[in-house]
């Protein structure tokens, strides 16, 4: 949508004031809302999947708001597992936009508002419209001024913090995780997924500061069974054994994180019954996250695109390979020019090969492909750039199995390329 292409180029520039003013010029759409707001560095997006299945499963009207989408915008604005259709966007877009530009002149002291904003005042404006019951609400980027912190939560959950994006939140995991923590509110339930014992010392807190009921994982007995390719298996109390259709350990933490928020849903007076918990968690699709979409020849896409999710999809793969019976990936690979090249290191012992091509987002060039093959010739292995990804993609396609990781943009433009190309 035009409207939404304009307002990328302004780029990312953190705070609540516009995003308040937009609101107010729509009505405090917000207000009505009752939310799960979901913060973190990795598995914010699966834990958020992962309640609304459950919540969806237990008979409520569920509003999902997600970033970034993979193939189409509209996957960023769900109700009850269902993308918003085009001409509900175009309405609410079209409102949202009216209010921002509002804004812009009567306060053009605060600087254009972002997209992110002009989204997140679109899915207030949508969720509230539509009369939704609980809506789960994952933040873009950080926390404290973050366009979604113009909520009032009834329940909070932090991730898994890691260094990311330490450009806008802090150089150490301390003050990334003061940052994420601004979402906390006083009174509202915190529960803090798995986290590092710096990270949990700064959440525990601020929690405790703010009068907010801490839940830790550190605090739970539950214990992970291991994944395949059909998904995993853990045993959370009281609940029991739990299947979980998303594939990676990582993902059985995830779940579990999930688990500890939907206990305290029960505690809040939600009616959330067993098998609900137990359909939704096995039912769960979040796409582009170890999501296999051919299994002969064997591709798997993945969005990880830090150091920690590159690491944890390192050691996927390696549990992959062994099921598979194969030694090792050819990597079809595309990242931001802002990342680190030493993502890559995980990745060597597992390639065979790599082919990258640029990862590019609406506002973010992609790295150049020839820097990338340029640092893994000068570690001893293979690597071929293609400037685009038609032809990336005609070179991985005999080989197998393949693993195409380094960026959600290039996952989303893969499967855009898959579902046009058959």
């Amino acid at each position: 949508m035009k409207m939404i292409g304009l307002r990328e180029r302004f780029g990312s520039h953190l705070g609540l004031e516009r995003i308040g003013l937009v609101c107010d010029a729509l009505g405090h759409p917000q207000r009505d809302l009752k939310c799960i707001h979901v913060a973190g560095t990795s598995g914010k997006g699966s834990v958020a999947a992962l309640l609304s299945a459950v919540l969806r499963r237990s008979g409520l009207r569920v509003g999902l708001f997600t970033s970034p989408h993979l193939e189409h915008y509209c996957e960023r604005f769900q109700i009850d597992g269902q993308c918003i259709d085009l001409a509900a966007l175009e309405t609410v877009i079209t409102k949202a936009e009216a209010a921002c530009r509002q804004v812009e002149q009567a306060y053009p002291e605060l600087g254009a508002v972002t997209e992110f904003e002009l989204a997140t005042a679109a899915g207030f404006l949508y969720f509230h419209l539509n009369q939704v019951d609980l809506v789960v609400l994952e933040t873009g980027l950080g926390g404290r001024l973050d366009a979604t912190n113009v909520v009032d939560p009834l329940l909070t959950v932090i991730t898994t913090i890691s260094l990311d994006h330490q450009d806008y939140l802090g150089s150490t995991l301390e003050e990334i995780a003061a940052e994420k923590a601004g979402i906390v509110k006083a009174g509202v339930p915190l529960v803090s997924g798995v986290q590092s014992m710096a990270a949990e010392a700064v959440l525990k807190q601020i929690a405790q500061e703010r009068g907010a009921p801490w839940r830790s994982m550190r605090d739970v007995s539950w214990e992970g069974h291991g994944w395949g390719l059909s998904g995993g298996q853990l045993t959370f109390p009281p609940i029991g054994t739990v299947q979980v259709g998303l594939l990676g350990q990582h993902q059985l933490q995830n779940a579990a994180t999930a688990l500890l928020a939907l206990l305290e849903l029960r505690k809040l007076g939600y009616h959330l019954p067993q098998q609900a918990i137990l359909q939704g968690c096995q039912e769960v699709i979040w796409p582009g996250r170890l999501e296999v979409v051919s299994s002969r020849p064997f591709m798997i896409l993945d969005g990880a695109h830090n150091q920690e999710g590159i690491d944890a999809l390192a050691q996927s793969l390696r549990h992959v390979l062994l099921e598979l019976e194969k030694s090792k990936f050819t990597f079809l690979f595309g990242m931001l020019h802002n990342k680190e090249l030493s993502l890559l290191e995980p990745l060597l012992p597992l390639a065979k090969r790599f082919v990258f091509t640029a990862a590019d987002a609406s506002r973010l060039p992609g790295m150049e492909p020839g820097i990338m093959v340029d640092y893994v010739h000068g570690r001893g292995g293979e690597a071929v750039g293609y400037p685009s990804l038609p032809h990336a993609f005609a070179d991985v396609q005999a080989d197998d199995p393949v693993c195409v990781c380094g960026s959600l943009y290039l996952v989303g433009s893969v499967k855009r390329f898959l579902r046009r190309n058959g």
